[in-house]
């Protein structure tokens, strides 16, 4: 198979993919729901902004998508499909390279490495999303009552000598 045809298989694939996330039922889907209401309840919308919030939402989509389906969509991938959901369009779009596909055409995952001061930039201009495995951890407590221990207590040096 030429360069030329694997890129366009590539990229078709790549374009199934972003229909199915387009058209993926995350509204009913009780396993996305009930981790949708694990980050809700955790008050990460708090003081956020309608853009900021949505953003949140998509990202939690694109994860669990993800995750369920085993494909690597990025973000970027991902506001794209919506943009043209909500816009009706119904050709395909214009998709930008991902990067997990190599420039010679091979689909084989290349882990992204950033300089101290490219992750200092990305980081003071807000852009969290786009380090590769930042996980975001809500700043409160669990409200659930701790676990009780199921262990036995640890035997004290004297205790373990008399026994023997």
């Amino acid at each position: 198979m030429s360069a030329v045809m694997q890129e366009q298989a590539a990229q078709d694939t790549e374009t199934s993919v972003l229909e199915r996330f387009e058209s993926y039922p995350f509204a009913t889907d009780a396993e996305y729901q009930e981790g949708l209401s694990g980050i809700l309840s955790s008050g990460v919308l708090e003081g956020k902004s309608e853009e900021e919030k949505a953003d949140i939402f998509l990202r939690s989509e694109v994860f669990y998508f993800n995750r369920r389906t085993g494909s690597s969509i990025s973000m970027e991938e991902a506001r794209i499909a919506r943009k043209r959901k909500a816009l009706g369009e119904q050709s395909n779009p214009v998709v930008p390279p991902s990067a997990s596909q190599s420039s010679n055409g091979d689909s084989a995952p290349e882990p992204q490495m950033l300089s101290l001061a490219q992750l200092k930039a990305l980081i003071e201009q807000g852009r969290t999303d786009e380090i590769p495995n930042n996980k975001i951890i809500p700043n409160v407590l669990s409200t659930e009552a701790p676990s009780e221990s199921k262990a036995a207590p640890r035997k004290k040096p004297w205790e373990v000598n008399a026994s023997a």
